[in-house]
């Protein structure tokens, strides 16, 4: 089975990630996939060298992906061709790891998280989609203290996503994480033992 893991900006998914896997799921992360397909000597890396130019490297010469962001949250037309750029080179991969996992575990459960899950149509590839929510002032704030940035620019970086009632309406499970990390907690252990009782 899989479940497709996500939320806006800020919401918490990585902590529900991790309860998930402490559960017993297996995870794939979108963000860290991101990561592995634009690692140095990467096509993709190469190519968003030659869009952006060398600037957006770091100087060990890997991206620098405050910059990049800062760029993408602003820009429209950047923000699609960075995605032109990485976001089939994501599918690729996860799909491979989909397949690998479905071959050699058909029995258990996967979790996919993607922060884009429902803008990509990847909700479509899911049994289920599990939405981490979150009170908008509590995401600025959180938002604003992980990124070390402006309230104008984290709002700006939230108005950019899909409104998190748009993704509401594609959620099968919604987490409210806007408590303690033990009432996210008892939450996702309540879901999980659900779906484990179906599965």
């Amino acid at each position: 089975m899989m479940i497709g893991l996500t939320g806006s900006i800020a919401s918490g998914k990585s902590t529900v990630a991790n309860y998930l896997r402490e559960l017993g799921a297996e995870v794939i992360d979108a963000d860290q996939v991101a990561r592995q397909v634009v690692s140095p000597g990467t096509p993709a890396l190469k190519e968003i060298v030659n869009s952006f130019g060398p600037g957006i490297l770091q100087d060990d010469g890997t991206l620098n992906r405050k910059k990049m962001a800062s760029i993408v949250f602003q820009d429209a037309k950047a923000r699609d061709k960075l995605e032109s750029i990485i976001h089939p080179r994501i599918e690729e991969e996860i799909n491979l790891q989909m397949k690998n996992f479905t071959k050699t575990r058909p029995t258990d459960i996967l979790v996919l998280v993607v922060p884009l899950l429902i803008e990509v149509g990847w909700h479509k590839k899911v049994d289920q989609v599990w939405l981490v929510a979150v009170d908008p002032a509590e995401q600025l704030r959180r938002l604003m203290a992980r990124d070390k940035i402006s309230l104008a620019e984290a709002q700006s970086r939230i108005a950019s996503q899909m409104p998190q009632a748009e993704k509401m309406k594609n959620a099968h499970v919604i987490i409210h994480n806007n408590g303690s990390p033990e009432e996210v907690k008892q939450q996702v252990k309540e879901k999980w033992l659900l779906i484990h009782r179906k599965h």
